[in-house]
């Protein structure tokens, strides 16, 4: 049995954006068929279909929307551009917080807690779309998808967050919905919440690995949870 995991301990929260700060799969899955539909294939994905695709950054996700096509090299160079250029188009047309989350942050951050985002979402978008929906300066500091830098599940993201914020790995949480989180997380030796609201497709298997799960926003004022 898990011991009891007390939040409130934890004074720097570092939150994962699709599906855990922000639903965006409807853009996600419009900026992909539309793509599809520019590049001439001829197959379309659905809103829980598009699920599958995300977690590891947007090369990752064209590869698997690929994946009818043998995932070539040929095709990904195709479609990649035009993809990253329509999901730029439209990802803010649809998103949206999860009802109930930027009260509960927004009471974290009134008890001194200090927020950040580490995202595989390509940087320049990431602010642009957080900026929309929580307002500019929500996030103490957010950290996107760079050339530079690997993606999550790496943990070179979380690390260069936590130094260039002076963060103390013993007072950092990182707050995800996905496998990927949970071992991003791991990986950067923090602790891992893990919120049920978003695309993880199985969220019976990985819930034991992280240290604590919630289903509400609201359970984050809730200082201990199992």
């Amino acid at each position: 049995m898990k011991q009891a995991f007390d939040l409130s301990k934890y004074r720097y929260l570092i939150c994962d954006l699709d599906g855990t700060l922000l639903d965006t799969i409807e853009d996600i899955c419009f900026a992909m068929n539309k793509a599809l539909e520019e590049t001439g294939y001829p197959y379309r994905y659905d809103r829980n279909s598009t699920r599958a695709l995300i977690g590891d950054g947007a090369d990752n996700a064209v590869r698997r929307a690929l994946q009818e096509r043998g995932n070539n090299e040929e095709d990904f160079a195709r479609l990649r551009p035009v993809y990253l250029r329509r999901y730029a188009q439209y990802q803010t047309a649809h998103a949206k917080p999860y009802p109930g989350l930027v009260d509960a942050l927004s009471a974290l951050k009134r008890k001194g807690v200090k927020l950040y985002c580490l995202t595989n979402k390509p940087h320049a978008l990431a602010e642009e779309v957080l900026a929309l929906n929580y307002g500019k300066g929500f996030f103490d500091d957010i950290l996107g998808a760079q050339d530079d830098l690997p993606v999550k599940p790496d943990p070179s993201g979380t690390l260069r967050l936590m130094e260039r914020n002076g963060i103390p790995a013993e007072e950092a949480c990182f707050i995800g919905d996905s496998h990927v989180d949970i071992a991003t997380a791991h990986n950067a030796g923090l602790p891992c919440l893990l919120v049920q609201w978003g695309y993880e497709l199985d969220y019976p298997t990985y819930i034991s690995q992280a240290e604590a799960s919630i289903k509400e926003p609201s359970e984050l004022l809730t200082d201990t949870r199992l």
